[in-house]
């Protein structure tokens, strides 16, 4: 150790006096072992007091002359180039393979065996080499009288039954389900999740698809699919709009045109309802007041008169009441629907000044609703004669006209109703 410790301090010693090393002298792992104005070379770890050379690559017949000097025959292959990379040397003629049969370097030929060929052989004769035709190898016969051999697979031919000539036996991916062949479908393709008895595979079967996670349900949802539903969203706690607590947590479920609904819909409780100019008249306490002598507007304070509205339905069990304002007299009332897509009902009613009903020749039938007669169709339009037991020019009667859904056709079901007084007590024919 002191004889190193005084190698290097005299070394030192003499770089101060410009004394030059010899290139080589020392060894390194690193440009830090080698003096000052050295450098290390990764060719052989010696300090040189020059940049290391770029390495050339070899070629290939350096390379494989280098192999053959060894003993080793090179035709073929990925070869090292004496620079940290490799080179691709020889090829082989057309039906051979650089490595056959764990042959390095060297083309040939693979052999072939039953269960090698092609997706396996099952049955019939197949080549040994390379494809040739030569020294065939015989890959044994079918089971079972109803077999046949084709493309060396053992398949049930076309319209014998799988299960009593071809001992259950189908092709590929077929199963036999009662006598036939049948190809399974992976219902979990479309589906994110499976209920607890799985899903039909179309051949008898069923399939298990991944369950869900994180707390999930697995719902039938309206994309008629099986998908996994967190309980605690919007979606799963049927919420269409607005803000909720929801598992706890204030959560925003956005707008109507956010979640699809486009124009014509207000947020109301969570849900999109249809919007229109009479939205609160939808029930008997809450008539939509189209006309009235203080509210000006439609003149039906007149004889003979008519009011043209424009409305929408919002769903199966909607009902719209409309309330109008009118001279008393004995003149007819006609309401009658157009346009929308409902089947829809419609009512019609008079109250006559002192309150009681005035109406008679009814043009369908009277059903009562909240102890108030009305005159109700089926179809698109009705109508009565308005008659009190005393008419007082001056006085104000009521006309009562209900739209009532039936069979509902579609969300936002717009319509038109018209309303009028004709001239006369007799009702127009229809």
């Amino acid at each position: 150790m002191r004889l190193q410790c005084m190698l290097l301090v005299s070394l030192v010693a003499l770089s101060g006096c410009d004394l030059a090393i010899k290139n080589g002298l020392f060894a390194c792992g690193q440009p830090s072992d080698c003096p000052s104005g050295y450098f290390c070379w990764s060719s052989d770890n010696r300090c040189y007091d020059s940049q290391e050379p770029q390495c050339e690559p070899k070629s290939c017949d350096q390379v494989i002359a280098e192999f053959a000097a060894l003993g080793i025959p090179i035709e073929c292959g990925s070869l090292p180039d004496g620079c940290d990379a490799s080179i691709e040397c020889g090829g082989c003629p057309d039906g051979t393979v650089c490595g056959a049969n764990g042959q390095n370097f060297r083309c040939g030929c693979d052999e072939v065996t039953c269960s090698s060929f092609g997706s396996g052989a099952e049955c019939g004769f197949i080549p040994r080499r390379c494809g040739g035709e030569s020294e065939p190898i015989f890959c044994g016969q079918c089971l079972g009288d109803g077999l046949e051999c084709v493309d060396n697979q053992c398949v049930c031919p076309s319209g014998e039954s799988c299960d009593d000539q071809c001992m259950g036996r189908c092709t590929g991916e077929e199963v036999c389900v009662e006598g036939e062949c049948c190809i399974p479908t992976y219902p979990c393709t479309d589906n994110e999740c499976s209920p607890p008895g799985g899903l039909p595979d179309g051949c008898g079967g069923v399939a298990q698809c991944p369950p869900c996670s994180n707390q999930e349900e697995c719902i039938f949802t309206e994309n008629l699919v099986y998908e996994c539903v967190d309980d605690c969203t919007c979606d799963a706690q049927n919420i269409e709009c607005g803000s909720a607590t929801i598992c706890g947590t204030p959560t925003l479920c956005g707008t109507c045109d956010d979640n699809g609904f486009g124009d014509g819909y207000r947020c109301e409780s969570g849900r999109c309802v249809c919007e229109d100019q009479f939205e609160y008249n939808d029930d008997f306490t809450s008539f939509a007041l189209v006309c009235s002598e203080e509210a000006g507007g439609v003149n039906c304070m007149q004889d003979a008169w008519s009011v043209d509205l424009q409305a929408t339905l919002h769903d199966g069990n909607d009902v719209d009441y409309y309330a109008l304002e009118v001279l008393d007299s004995y003149t007819s009332i006609v309401a009658q629907l157009y346009n929308g897509f409902s089947s829809r009902a419609l009512h019609i009613t008079y109250l006559c000044p002192d309150g009681f009903v005035g109406m008679v020749g009814c043009s369908h039938w009277v059903d009562s609703y909240d102890g108030i007669e009305f005159c109700t169709s089926f179809d698109d339009i009705v109508s009565i004669e308005r008659w009190c037991d005393q008419s007082a020019s001056s006085q104000v009667g009521t006309v009562l006209v209900g739209v009532e859904s039936r069979e509902f056709a579609g969300a936002c079901d717009g319509y038109g109703l018209k309303i009028l007084a004709t001239y006369g007590p007799s009702l127009p024919p229809f």
